[in-house]
């Protein structure tokens, strides 16, 4: 989910702090190698997002990672992640609530390679981004009744070219498109509310262009997340939340991790 009010609030802020750990390499013939040694990711996000011309509003994340990886070729390292920036609008309200439409926001992203990539670096403990640009645009569907709530998100986005020169490579990297589908859905028990989803991501295969043209597989992964919220006094909400790429989907040319995240958020009211 990207950084966007989805609900009647202006604004807010979200803090979160989450601890992954790489559990299983999945090659691009199908075949699952468990990782041996400790391989950890620890992030910490800010993020913000406001309203603005009624219907309209910005978002911006930014991570800081703290790599961690155990072995010979091991070390750890920490810096900036790829930022990314949103604007979106609200296209579809739900002004009469009605019973069955949903509240519909478009939106688009841009993800800046603010973080060191595999394109960087040799280490792999030092990569914390993508290492491209990329530019994306979704849409997020919510509807409430009562106590439960549901949300499905669609998204699609290109990544674009870039010229790498190190040791190992000199050329241009061509990726190519990707995009995520989410389904989600909870049940509120007053200021708790306890929730699951589940997303598909895929990434098309990435050309080198180099003296000797090889193209990577796609990359194809899934993630099943559960988790619990609470609501204090003066819009205040704090979640937990774990999530594990290893239980469904048909994963191809992947790292898969098992995450455990805590969330801190402050909204403010219209």
């Amino acid at each position: 989910m990207p950084s966007i009010i989805t609900g009647d609030d202006k604004a807010q802020i979200t803090t979160s702090y989450s601890y992954s750990n790489l559990d299983t390499r999945v090659l691009t013939s199908g075949v699952w190698k468990k990782q041996k040694d400790l391989d950890t990711t620890q992030t910490l996000r800010l993020e913000g997002a406001h309203i603005f011309n009624d219907r309209y509003q910005a978002g911006l994340s930014i991570p800081v990672l703290t790599k961690n990886q155990e072995g010979l070729a091991g070390g750890e390292a920490s810096g900036l992640g790829d930022a990314q920036a949103l604007v979106g609008y609200e296209y579809l309200p739900d002004w009469d609530y009605n019973p069955w439409r949903p509240k519909g926001i478009g939106f688009l992203t841009l993800i800046a390679p603010t973080g060191s990539s595999q394109y960087d670096s040799d280490t792999l403990y030092t990569n914390r981004g993508r290492g491209f640009w990329s530019l994306g645009a979704g849409t997020i569907l919510t509807k409430n009744w009562v106590q439960w709530d549901v949300l499905g998100t669609v998204e699609i986005h290109k990544r674009f070219a870039k010229t790498v020169n190190n040791e190992n490579f000199q050329g241009e990297v061509t990726p190519g498109w990707g995009h995520s589908i989410a389904i989600g859905g909870g049940y509120n028990f007053q200021n708790l509310r306890l929730g699951t989803s589940l997303s598909w991501n895929n990434e098309d295969a990435i050309t080198d262009g180099g003296k000797n043209i090889y193209t990577f597989d796609k990359e194809r992964y899934a993630t099943l997340a559960i988790l619990a919220s609470y609501t204090f006094q003066q819009n205040w909400a704090g979640t937990l939340s774990y999530a594990d790429q290893t239980l469904l989907g048909d994963p191809t040319n992947t790292t898969l991790s098992k995450t455990v995240s805590l969330m801190l958020q402050k909204r403010w009211a219209r």
